[in-house]
């Protein structure tokens, strides 16, 4: 399953690509409703609009909290708080660490939106040998650097050599992510 993230971080890397500059030079203050409920887009859901959308109809009242007949775009569940709920785009393998999307991990100012800036950042780390693409040689080198920089967190005492007691305290640290210990050989 490992081998799938590098082609789905490519394939959404491409797509934003292509969309990532428009949508942050015409970003607006709010983020509209999703454009397939929010049908004569106003950037809020009334009950005829959600009367499309069983779950939501059925789940209207709680989520209007103001009470005004309409969601909002605050009053609509979030894609990214949802995780692995079969939600449509947004799947396990979309989550990076802590459950967040790709777009939450490029998004560095934590405002909710990806600009331009944010998103030539993220191909600029992610485009390690600089030629413009990301490619298999940027992910290995990619790895190698996330490795190291773990090695080098993991290494208290800066002696190039990992304890017991180092290599444990980074697990703790960092959960089961990062250079796992080898099992021990099997006795003959």
């Amino acid at each position: 399953m490992t081998h799938r993230k590098p082609l789905i971080l490519l394939a959404v890397l491409l797509a934003a690509s292509a969309t990532g500059a428009t949508l942050a030079a015409t970003a607006p203050t709010q983020k509209p409703a999703p454009a397939r409920m929010d049908a004569n887009g106003d950037g809020a859901i009334d009950r005829q609009e959600a009367a499309a959308h069983p779950r939501l109809a059925q789940r209207f009242d709680a989520r209007d909290t103001n009470k005004d007949g309409r969601l909002s775009h605050d009053e609509m569940p979030r894609w990214h708080a949802r995780g692995g709920d079969g939600h449509r785009g947004m799947g396990r393998h979309h989550r990076g660490p802590g459950g967040q999307g790709m777009l939450r991990m490029m998004d560095s100012d934590h405002d909710g939106r990806v600009s331009a800036a944010e998103y030539q950042a993220f191909f600029q780390r992610m485009d390690v040998n600089k030629d413009g693409f990301i490619d298999q040689a940027d992910r290995e080198a990619r790895a190698k650097q996330r490795r190291e920089e773990w090695f080098r967190n993991a290494d208290t005492d800066k002696d190039g050599k990992l304890s017991p007691a180092e290599l444990e305290a980074a697990r703790a640290r960092m959960g089961t992510r990062g250079p796992q210990p080898m099992p021990a050989p099997a006795a003959k």
